[in-house]
């Protein structure tokens, strides 16, 4: 499947998705979404998928929804690209949640407003040191979108999500770290930083790590009972794979386990 408004590649079991409109730094638009969700369906559909990494080409991560899109939103133009519905868009685009591998956000540049709100869909975030983030949908009169409103306090707490929903005030990379918006930030060493994050993961067992991240995606719906018996089914499954004998006996042989995903 051809690509225009992102790129694609897998290797050696990492995936990457790159926001690939470095012209207008990457803003977000229906294509984009489009293609990002059909993006999702092609890693799911490969097995040997073991993480993907979500960045943006050029200076910024994304600068958030595409400008001539907004202004038809608001009626200040009648040619302009249609969102596409509000919640439809905002579906495309957190199409990301559905990857079945743990994602990480490369937040090489800055994200705002919408683009910071798709960085929150993926699992992880690492950051640069010379990007910003806001949610910076109350400086141009509009009110959040794309489930900010939602996976905000969920990560940073309703303080602190309500100080950054409010004001709509940008953040560095060390007051992100400090709040726990991203889990990791650096400078020059920056892929360096993302890759050794994703190898880590990698280097784990896949079956183990798909059934993790599918037991994430339902927590917040589970009480302490429910988690139990789901992490005692997910576990119980997981010992009967050919991975949990080969990390086993590779505990046993004082050696690295090679998994294979079955």
């Amino acid at each position: 499947m051809g690509y225009d408004s992102i790129a694609i590649e897998t290797t050696n079991g990492i995936g990457r998705l790159t926001l690939n409109r470095p012209d207008e730094r990457n803003a977000m638009t229906p294509t984009m979404g489009e293609e990002i969700q059909d993006a999702v369906a092609d890693f799911n559909g490969n097995p040997e998928l073991r993480v993907v990494i979500v960045s943006g080409a050029g200076k910024a991560f994304s600068a958030g929804g595409d400008l001539g899109s907004l202004a038809k939103e608001a009626g200040l133009a009648s040619d302009s690209p249609d969102l596409g519905g509000g919640a439809n868009f905002y579906n495309l685009f957190l199409s990301v949640r559905r990857l079945c591998v743990p994602s990480i956000a490369a937040i090489n540049g800055h994200a705002i407003g919408a683009g910071l709100c798709f960085a929150l869909g993926c699992d992880m975030r690492v950051m640069h040191m010379r990007a910003q983030v806001g949610m910076t949908f109350v400086k141009i009169g509009i009110h959040p979108g794309m489930a900010a409103s939602w996976n905000l306090p969920r990560l940073i707490g309703h303080a602190n999500a309500a100080d950054l929903l409010y004001t709509g005030r940008l953040v560095g990379a060390q007051e992100a770290l400090a709040i726990g918006l991203v889990n990791r930030i650096a400078e020059d060493d920056f892929e360096e930083t993302v890759s050794e994050l994703a190898d880590a993961i990698a280097a784990n067992g896949p079956v183990s790590i798909r059934a993790l991240k599918e037991t994430l995606a339902g927590t917040d719906d589970r009480n302490i009972q429910q988690a139990i018996e789901r992490e005692a089914e997910a576990q119980a499954m997981t010992f009967r794979t050919a991975d949990a004998r080969e990390g086993i006996q590779a505990i046993m042989e004082k050696r690295k386990p090679e998994f294979k995903g079955h």
